[in-house]
């Protein structure tokens, strides 16, 4: 079996976060090759199996949905990468903004910390990296569009590919996959609006596995272009500013890139990965990993929010063993 190690390894990651349920699908030249799931949605009495349609929530993973979204508005020219972060959020400080632009915001390197009603400049714009923030990119799009991420998306995306099991969720249905902190404690389910804003995008693996195609076919679904290939070309190549020492890690528009260059010690991308590859992980482990080079895209998932657990060891070991597994198709 080709895909039996990294199979096995997403199995006992399950039992170590003590997640209840994982999925596994794996698709290369735009064919799912490997398609595996397990466990259940919680573990309580009568918990629903985990199939093709069970939707985790994938919390981080989101931001590309964000992005994506961002990077339409870039192209059809409601905003330029260059424009300043002041010129869109005035209810700050607008000499502690400074020179910082939307580049910034989408490859993570502002140097501000936002909270509230107020702005701290922590660095110098483009010479760190720092948390995501896709509810401000969430929050300007709809300020110079009029449209929200999801209604973008579902428009220009969802529809278009005939997406039906990936949702901002704004109410409990039974192929919702709970989330389960700690052995000890209840599983919930996480619901707000539908906006697009925040962490309740919820997505079967099948389609967070379209997603990532879509992305590798540069807008291409079935032979019709979706979206231009330009815009795909800003999301998924280097838009890290160039004042950002090179050891730091590169992003697109937050999607983590490989970059032979990048050597800081907090590396969410195997070494084993090829240059170029990219990929996005959600604090449920969930995650989704892109290889150009091989024309694959690999998607994992689990509900784990388990704290006490290595998460960039386990995803640095995941995509290693994705790359020596394909090694043997």
């Amino acid at each position: 079996m080709v895909f039996k190690d990294i199979t096995l390894y997403t199995e006992k990651v399950k039992q170590d976060m003590y997640a209840s349920g994982a999925a596994l699908v794996i698709m290369k030249d735009n064919h799912i090759v490997h398609e595996w799931y397990s466990g259940t949605h919680h573990f309580e009495k009568g918990a629903r199996n985990i199939d093709s349609s069970s939707q985790f929530n994938v919390y981080s993973v989101r931001v590309t949905y964000v992005s994506l979204a961002f990077a339409i508005a870039i192209y059809e020219g409601y905003i330029r990468l260059e424009d300043k972060l002041s010129d869109y959020l005035i209810e700050f400080n607008k000499e502690i903004l400074g020179e910082t632009t939307i580049r910034h915001l989408l490859t993570r390197s502002t140097g501000l910390k936002i909270k509230n009603n107020s702005v701290q400049r922590v660095f110098k714009a483009g010479s760190a990296i720092e948390g995501k923030r896709p509810d401000l990119l969430a929050n300007i799009l709809l300020n110079i569009t009029g449209k929200t991420v999801n209604e973008i998306l579902r428009e220009k995306v969802f529809k278009p590919l005939n997406l039906t099991s990936t949702e901002w969720v704004t109410e409990g249905k039974n192929n919702l996959v709970c989330d389960i902190h700690s052995p000890d404690r209840c599983p919930t389910l996480r619901v707000g609006s539908n906006i697009g804003d925040d962490r309740n995008l919820y997505v079967s693996a099948k389609e967070l596995a379209l997603w990532g195609n879509l992305h590798l076919n540069k807008g291409s679904y079935k032979g019709k272009q979706i979206l231009p290939k330009e815009i795909f070309n800003y999301v998924t190549t280097i838009q890290s500013p160039t004042s950002l020492p090179k050891h730091f890690p590169k992003f697109g528009f937050l999607w983590w890139i490989k970059d032979n260059e990048f050597s800081w010690e907090y590396n969410e991308l195997g070494s084993d990965l090829p240059e170029g590859s990219y990929q996005i992980l959600g604090a449920s482990s969930c995650s989704c990993t892109v290889i150009p080079k091989l024309n694959v895209v690999a998607v994992r998932m689990y509900n784990s929010l388990y704290e006490d657990f290595d998460y960039v060891k386990d995803i640095q070991r995941y995509s290693n063993l994705l790359v020596s597994s394909l090694k043997n198709l």
